[in-house]
């Protein structure tokens, strides 16, 4: 009864009630659009933040290019080429500010030398270069600007058999190589060359410097390298009781660091995070079988690692097999791939002792995508190389630096909060440093970001407009219903209405349109609300070969939005219209009511 006499007194003005309704719809509509934009966007953001990584890695610039020069002996000239001069090495500790509020790193990685004479390095039928430590003379006196004939005394190592009693010498990149003698026996370092002349000549394959010489780069974690008196030679004349000489024993150390190192010991990375090394970054590297490094591993420092497909083919490793590795010394100066070919000496002139030893269980097994190996080799992984979490090292590595270089890209890394790259670069411009080049790689995340900013204000503003134009319609025709109808409701009260009734009579209608608004509004705003998304966050395809999307270009890249609205944040928008419009009318009832109704109608007769 109460009901119909409401809808009774709306229908006396049919032009205002349609109204009232529309306007009502159509501002639900405009706050469950706010509303659904804005829950969109959050769902977007919590999906890109868990699958996207903001990665700096951190480069020292080189102050100057100069001319070099480099001897060539075949053509009896010099290659020109740029050759970068830097200054003094920056130490990784100028990473380290207060603000960063890095999620990982910075961390400058190296690689340690594992001694695992055990495992195969090679596939069967692959070779590399024959490095050679022989005790040899000249056939006659000689200078080594071209292939001299050399005949062996003595072969002190050799990773394959060399059956033949002499080999050809040239002291190729020296421009003045030193003369040698038939009656003098030589100790020599060489590995295998090209024919003197290739490819015009069609002579003999020569010899030359292997490159390992009497020599220590050990250094502190300063980079400052210790003082020794090595000699630095690859050529040492050997004279009776060389080998009791500290010259000799040096020589002896390097032999010994040569049949441990080559193709005998793998290189095992460690790192606070596989994301900082940038092939598992750029997905280049994955693991293929297993699982990855666990948060648990890194913060409790678990014994587990990964290892390369072939290595683990190879040698015949699964999930879960243990590795002992007995880590001898860390290079921070070279990438990984080169770490088959290491010579590294202690200041002393010594071999490297192992700081580190335990057994490592095989969590997971990695493999490289095909086209990893076009990139550049500092950045590419040794096939044999081991990964580790970085805490999982007990002991320090201070004592045991073959080698410190300068920070790069592939060495030094660091990771930051998604969208924070403007404010780290605001906070590393006040450090004042310079030398340093940072780069930044997000996958694409700002990209994307910026479409979900321009979603958020979209949204910022319908549910703006939404809220002022709900409580406008409200006060308006609620006023136009309950107030300006004082005198209709004063009258039902002297017809002996009671004050709940009257109030029921005012609610109830006003209620209903508004319930009809809002669901018929709410239900278009959760619909409009996905198709606008549509609209604005299209799906993203670019071509990241040149942006800071991706270390290293993977061909065009495909990034989709969650559009998926959420009909409860309809529900929510709806139900506050409603609970708003109870307020203002139970506000707006209540003061009408406390009126007299005879005072109300000696005002109309006045």
């Amino acid at each position: 009864m109460i009901i119909r006499k409401s809808l009774l007194r709306l229908l006396r003005t049919p032009v205002r009630t349609i109204l009232f309704f529309l306007l009502v719809g159509f501002a639900s509509a405009l706050l469950a659009t706010g509303g659904g934009l804005w829950q969109i966007c959050s769902a977007n953001l919590l999906r890109f933040e868990s699958i996207f990584q903001t990665i700096g890695t951190v480069e020292q610039k080189p102050e100057r290019y100069v001319r070099g020069e480099m001897w060539q002996a075949d053509n009896q000239s010099y290659r020109i080429y740029n050759k970068a001069e830097y200054g003094d090495i920056i130490l990784p500790a100028v990473l380290d500010f207060e603000g960063a509020d890095y999620l990982n790193g910075p961390e400058k990685r190296a690689w340690y030398a594992a001694y695992l004479p055990e495992y195969e390095m090679l596939d069967e039928g692959v070779g590399g270069t024959q490095v050679m430590v022989v005790e040899a003379s000249p056939t006659e006196d000689a200078v080594p600007a071209g292939p001299i004939k050399m005949e062996i005394r003595n072969i002190l190592y050799t990773y394959y058999p060399y059956n033949a009693p002499n080999f050809y010498f040239c002291d190729h990149f020296n421009p003045s190589p030193e003369k040698m003698y038939a009656d003098k026996t030589y100790i020599m370092c060489i590995s295998d060359w090209i024919p003197h002349g290739y490819p015009e000549a069609t002579g003999p394959y020569e010899y030359i410097p292997a490159g390992f010489t009497v020599s220590s780069t050990q250094a502190g974690s300063d980079g400052i390298i210790w003082p020794n008196e090595l000699s630095g030679n690859d050529i040492a004349e050997v004279t009776p009781g060389f080998y009791e000489t500290d010259e000799g024993r040096h020589w002896q150390a390097l032999i010994q660091e040569l049949e441990m190192g080559i193709r005998r010991s793998v290189p095992v990375t460690a790192t606070q995070n596989t994301d900082l090394i940038p092939a598992f970054y750029d997905g280049s590297a994955y693991v293929d079988q297993g699982r990855e490094f666990m948060t648990e591993d890194y913060r409790e420092g678990h014994k587990v690692c990964l290892v390369n497909r072939k290595f683990a083919k190879r040698n015949d490793l699964q999930v879960g097999d243990i590795l002992h590795l007995p880590l001898r010394y860390a290079d921070y100066s070279s990438p990984s791939e080169d770490a088959s070919w290491n010579g590294a000496l202690t200041a002393q002139g010594e071999v490297f002792s192992v700081f580190e030893e335990g057994d490592w269980e095989i969590c997971g097994i990695y493999d490289m995508l095909p086209g990893a190996s076009a990139k550049s080799i500092e950045y590419q992984l040794n096939e044999n190389e081991i990964i580790i979490p970085k805490s999982s090292i007990q002991n320090s590595d201070e004592d045991h630096i073959s080698a410190w270089g300068r920070m790069e890209g592939w060495n030094t890394s660091f990771e930051i909060p998604n969208g924070s790259i403007e404010h780290w670069k605001e906070l590393w411009e006040k450090q004042g440093i310079d030398g340093l080049e940072i780069t930044f790689y997000d996958k694409g995340y700002t990209i994307l970001e910026d479409g979900i900013r321009r979603m958020r204000k979209m949204a910022l503003i319908l549910l703006l407009a939404g809220a002022v134009s709900t409580l406008c319609i409200l006060l308006f025709f609620c006023h136009m219903f309950i107030t300006k109808q004082s005198v209709g409701t004063a009258v039902e009260r002297s017809l002996g209405m009671n004050k709940r009734q009257c109030a029921g009579t005012l609610l109830s209608g006003i209620l209903l349109i508004v319930l009809c608004g809002c669901i018929l509004g709410s239900a278009g705003g959760y619909v409009g609300a996905v198709k606008t998304a549509g609209r604005i966050t299209q799906v993203e395809r670019f071509d990241r070969n040149y942006s800071a999307g991706m270390m290293h270009g993977n061909g065009e890249e495909e990034i989709t939005y969650i559009l998926a609205g959420d009909w409860r944040v309809s529900a929510i928008t709806g139900t506050a219209v409603l609970m708003t419009a109870v307020g203002i009318a139970a506000a707006m009832i209540g003061m009408s009511l406390r009126r007299e109704p005879l005072a109300l109608l000696s005002g109309r007769e006045e």
